[in-house]
């Protein structure tokens, strides 16, 4: 997989200047661990038709997809974070399975480049 399709290297390599390998190593592990269970909740907020923890949960997944450089993913949970906003999650379902899945791609090619020298 082509990781720069999914991750901005502009984004990953400048904190990877900044911060050091060995930290970005450690912040990809706990990004791809958190952001896991952040769906999870999202899942849930969803059955339970909890509009402000949905929203809520998105937004943490917003920014720290954008921080590691995944802004497709990033941009997903800002749609995910406004529908929570409306109080109206009739249509969240199906853009939720998308950051899902987006999601598992985005864990793939940070694994990628955090084992890269």
């Amino acid at each position: 997989m082509q990781a720069q399709l999914v991750i901005d290297p502009r984004t990953y390599r400048q904190l990877k200047e900044q911060m050091g390998a060995d930290f970005v190593r450690e912040l990809v592990e706990t990004y791809c661990h958190e952001t896991g269970r952040l769906i999870e909740q999202l899942y849930q907020a969803l059955a339970a038709h909890d509009s402000a923890a949905f929203a809520r949960l998105a937004h943490s997944i917003k920014s720290s997809s954008a921080s590691l450089g995944a802004l497709n993913l990033s941009q997903q949970a800002r749609q995910l974070e406004l529908t929570g906003q409306t109080n109206d999650l009739s249509e969240a379902g199906p853009q939720l399975e998308r950051l899902s899945s987006g999601f598992l791609k985005v864990k793939r090619c940070l694994e990628e480049l955090r084992d890269e020298p």
